[in-house]
């Protein structure tokens, strides 16, 4: 009877060690790659303000199938497959939405800047020097006035010695294209567009050809015009911000001011 009585601790005691092994057996650790994951698809949703942040969708996604390979390997050890889940769904959603918007924007920024490109080709070929002059200034400023009252203006606002340097410009493209008979010019391609700030801008190539003449003996010659667009009553409305006349292509490169940034996309 002593006997007995003496091994009746003896298992009250073992009961709750085994109880402790279980729990601890039964534990599994959150993947940290799942909450890196989660964390960085949160942030992609950035990436509409700037490519940088498209750097977290890839992230977002990468960690997240890190994670689930690894809690499929070994389950008894990590959780949070349905976190890793969710990062990778946000990191294709809000990457997928970036990229296509973007490249929508591009598109339609591209195409404006090249209709009115070829407006403007149009102008400088068959209008007046106070025609091409008239989109030198912005919308804003010319809105109501008629081209000769915006040259006027211009030319006034000229310093003794010191001539504005768009009309400058334009004057030669003007004389090239008045020199005689078969000068002509056209809107070549646009050699970069972008945003700066609010506004979109655009470098426009164009190629002016000819039999050529004693002043301008070159049978084709290059311009480039740079212009800004804003969108003002529902409409994008351009105007020229800089000109360079004769120009060798593709060796422009627009510096963006003080202040203002944005997605800039050389083609």
């Amino acid at each position: 009877m002593a006997l007995d009585q003496d091994q009746k601790p003896s298992a009250s005691i073992s009961a709750p060690t085994s109880g402790i092994d279980n729990e601890i057996a039964a534990y599994r650790a959150i993947s940290p790659a799942a909450i890196l994951s989660l964390l960085c698809g949160v942030v992609a949703v950035l990436s509409f303000t700037s490519w940088f942040f498209l750097v977290f969708t890839i992230a977002a996604i990468a960690l997240g199938l890190s994670a689930e390979r690894r809690i499929r390997r070994d389950p008894e050890i990590w959780t949070g497959r349905k976190m890793a889940q969710a990062g990778i769904a946000l990191g294709l959603i809000f990457g997928l939405a970036a990229v296509t918007s973007t490249l929508v924007q591009d598109f339609l920024r591209s195409r404006a800047a090249g209709q009115f490109a070829s407006q403007y080709a149009d102008i400088l070929r068959k209008g007046k020097i106070e025609d091409a002059a008239y989109y030198t200034v912005s919308p804003l400023a010319r809105e109501g006035k008629k081209p000769g009252e915006v040259f006027k203006e211009l030319t006034a606002q000229a310093q003794p010695g010191m001539p504005n340097e768009q009309l400058t410009t334009l004057q030669g493209i003007h004389d090239r294209l008045t020199s005689g008979p078969g000068e002509s010019i056209a809107f070549e391609r646009i050699e970069a567009h972008g945003l700066e700030g609010m506004n979109a801008y655009a470098s426009v190539l164009y190629l002016l050809k000819g039999p050529g003449t004693q002043k301008y003996p070159e049978k084709e010659q290059f311009a480039l015009i740079f212009m800004k667009g804003a969108t003002i009553k529902g409409k994008t409305q351009w105007w020229i911000e800089n000109s360079k006349f004769p120009y060798e292509p593709a060796s422009y490169v627009h510096k963006e001011k003080a202040g203002e940034s944005g997605h800039g996309h050389a083609h």
